[in-house]
């Protein structure tokens, strides 16, 4: 009786001893985890960042001579995903992904404002192309994961970092994975420095499978900076430098003057689905337009009346064009 008494409580304890697994996304897409959940864990890239350069004012620079640094272990060979659980302060661990074409999404990406990752701030400044200083920063990118409002996945980024330091990456990925049809190991590690809220950029490595990094090969960090902001990494409040406000001035030295005897006049457009409107040129609401949605439009203030009532654009509630221009637009759809 005491031998069984014995056998099960070793078995027991064998059973305890196996770690819960969560957070890690197969082609299937059910999600598990490499990592024990109960884990105290807080991530700390301290002594990474102190051999990565000081910014000096390019978006990213190399690392180990640009070669990714996979073990052979580590490459995958089908499409599969592991994001790490968030850790004590709430902040984004390690993502990796072998990005594949069954894996990138057919759709528009949905709506990720519920997620708020850790430092996020509403910081919005008019030099910024789109206004916004911050962005929710997918480590795996939508579009090489159909990843959408996943928090182990999102990190406070700037514009700039999101524009010229990760997207042409993610591009560059894509476009091979779509040519090509083969796939690439991707991982993405967000750097904080001790404790602090929001990463000091991203280290990003790729490597293209089928062809032994022919196609696809780089090791990069991201700085997570913006020209004319300083930011508290601590805490992500922002202010703006010596630069932003040399940046600001030269934005109101190029704010536009309608003439009302000037016949024919040029507004600016918001192309956006279901954001459809115009706005007075050189305003902070129209700095704030993103470039891909951004177009300008000329001719008379009639035929701007035509063009908005068939277009389905209406006037900006904050700059007011139909009040300066003198004019009748819509401001609410019909």
């Amino acid at each position: 009786m005491k031998r069984k008494s014995i056998c099960l409580a070793l078995l027991i304890a064998l059973i305890l001893s196996v770690p819960v697994i969560t957070g890690c996304k197969g082609p299937s897409g059910e999600e598990g985890s490499g990592r024990d959940a109960a884990e105290e864990i807080k991530y700390d890239s301290s002594e990474f960042l102190a051999s990565v350069p000081e910014w000096n004012g390019q978006p990213y620079c190399e690392i180990n001579g640009n070669v990714p640094e996979f073990r052979e272990d580590e490459i995958w060979k089908t499409t599969q995903e592991s994001l790490d659980p968030l850790d004590s302060l709430g902040r984004c661990g390690t993502a990796n992904s072998c990005i594949g074409l069954d894996g990138m999404p057919d759709h528009e990406r949905g709506d990720i404002s519920d997620v708020h990752p850790t430092g996020w701030h509403k910081g919005s400044y008019a030099f910024i192309e789109g206004g916004s200083l911050y962005n929710r920063s997918h480590l795996i990118a939508y579009s090489l994961s159909g990843d959408e409002a996943i928090d182990r996945n999102l990190i406070t980024g700037t514009s700039y970092m999101n524009r010229d330091g990760m997207n042409p990456f993610e591009i560059s990925i894509a476009e091979y994975v779509k040519n090509t049809g083969n796939h690439v190991m991707y991982r993405v590690e967000p750097c904080f420095m001790g404790d602090e809220l929001v990463a000091r950029g991203v280290h990003m490595q790729a490597v293209s499978v089928e062809d032994g990094g022919e196609g696809i090969s780089f090791n990069v960090f991201c700085y997570n900076v913006q020209p004319g902001v300083d930011i508290d990494y601590a805490t992500g409040e922002s202010k703006l430098n010596e630069e932003g406000v040399r940046l600001e001035e030269e934005l109101k030295e190029k704010e536009y003057v309608y003439d009302p005897d000037e016949e024919v006049i040029t507004v600016a457009l918001n192309t956006k689905e279901g954001g459809r409107k115009i706005h007075l040129m050189g305003r902070e609401c129209a700095g704030q337009i993103a470039k891909e949605n951004y177009e300008e439009w000329t001719g008379t203030r009639e035929e701007l009346e035509k063009f908005a009532e068939e277009g389905g654009f209406l006037a900006c509630g904050a700059c007011k064009p139909d009040e300066e221009l003198g004019i009748s637009l819509p401001h609410k759809k019909k």
